[in-house]
């Protein structure tokens, strides 16, 4: 196991004070692991110098080691390598206090982070990251990108991961080199397919054909697993929106989401990645005792479809998807913190003044569990609930579990 090693010393102590305890902290660890770095930083400075001469991306674990206190501004950025971490902390010099500090700061950034005090401590924290890495390697690998802005209405938006800012203009450019008969073609075979076609045109589908192949050529060149796009910006512009080109990267196995939201897109990342199924982001439409509905103009396109416009512009091409009936989890993530629930597809609703697919779902107390989440937008996926709440646990989300 490959581990990368960096000891912290405020700058107002002296780095000397602390050469043998670097040495025998570095011997010890050697004896088990393949150490790599050593580095002992005093600023953001020096971690700048240590990320130029060591690729941390390269460890399977990282072991910060603040050996006094006020290190914290510069050691908390290691959280950019996105490493399994372990915190050693000791008794003096505040070690232990700042250790505590780093480590909140890691894990409400899903970097999974630990705490110790003694080498054996380290040696089995870092063993069960070892043992963890087969789980964690795609969460924390995942390569997500937002096209645009996150839309102004998602107030309580949080999201502290990396991720890839494609500017619209940049978007503008790749849809601008995709001719229009290109456009066409790629959504041809849709068009033929559809249960019933209702506002949109041959200009509209083209449109959306070519914002397909723009993201298409975005996600290949920025090399992304997936990616959300701030749709409504578009609509000024092009007079259309790209839910139709969402709709079909979900069916094609590429997470999509919409209105910018990073962290739709990662739980719908997570469904992709481990249970290797779409997800279906949702407005809450509706809800009473035992039943919730959740709407939008975009859904995975795997099932039988109608072709409307988008909702609120009445421009572009929104889907209405019929949803098989059958056991789902519905869920929403914000931050650290996840709530997941078992639910029953139950049906499909098609009234005019809501987003065009409508998916209406059986839940045990609706009205507690609408109490107790964490914001709008909610996914569906047909997997086990609990199977769920579990994975996310492992992840490092705060799970509660409906």
């Amino acid at each position: 196991m490959k581990v990368g090693v960096v000891f912290g010393v405020s700058e107002l102590a002296n780095p000397k004070a602390f050469e043998k305890r670097v040495s025998e902290f570095l011997t010890a660890l050697a004896k088990d692991f393949e150490v790599v770095g050593g580095f002992v930083l005093s600023s953001k400075g020096d971690f700048k110098e240590a990320k130029g001469e060591l690729n941390f991306n390269e460890v399977d674990a990282l072991v910060l080691y603040p050996l006094t206190g006020g290190t914290e501004g510069f050691l908390k950025e290691f959280f950019v390598f996105r490493r399994p971490t372990v915190i050693f902390g000791d008794p003096f010099n505040n070690s232990t206090a700042a250790g505590i500090e780093i480590r909140e700061f890691l894990r409400e950034r899903l970097v999974p982070s630990t705490l110790v005090k003694t080498m054996d401590e380290l040696k089995a924290a870092l063993l069960a990251y070892d043992d963890s890495l087969e789980t964690l390697e795609p969460f924390l690998r995942a390569r997500l990108g937002l096209i645009g802005r996150i839309s102004p209405w998602l107030v309580n938006e949080k999201f502290d991961l990396p991720y890839t800012k494609i500017s619209l203009k940049k978007f503008y450019e790749y849809y601008d080199k995709v001719p229009d008969e290109e456009g066409w073609k790629v959504v041809e075979e849709i068009f033929e397919r559809a249960s019933e076609i209702k506002e949109p045109g041959k200009e509209a589908l083209t449109k959306a054909g070519k914002m397909y192949l723009a993201i298409k050529e975005i996600l290949h060149d920025y090399r992304l697993d997936g990616f959300t796009i701030g749709c409504f910006d578009l609509i000024g512009k092009l007079k259309a929106t790209p839910c139709l080109a969402l709709a079909m990267f979900n069916a094609e196995g590429i997470p999509a989401g919409c209105e910018g939201e990073l962290n739709s897109l990662l739980g719908m990342y997570i469904i992709r990645k481990y249970f290797d199924k779409p997800a279906f982001m949702g407005n809450v439409a509706d809800f009473g005792e035992n039943h919730i509905t959740i709407a939008h103009c975009t859904a995975p396109l795997l099932w039988k479809y109608r072709l409307r416009s988008h909702f609120e512009s009445g421009m572009g091409v929104g889907v209405d998807v019929e949803f098989p009936t059958g056991k789902a989890a519905l869920f929403k993530i914000r931050g650290r913190r996840a709530v997941v629930a078992g639910v029953e597809v139950a049906g499909n609703e098609h009234l005019e003044n809501r987003c065009r697919t409508q998916v209406k779902l059986k839940i045990d107390d609706a009205p507690e569990f609408l109490d107790g989440t964490l914001g709008n937008h909610h996914l569906l996926a047909y997997v086990d609930p609990e199977e769920l709440a579990d994975l996310l646990s492992e992840l490092g989300f705060e799970v509660m579990l409906y």
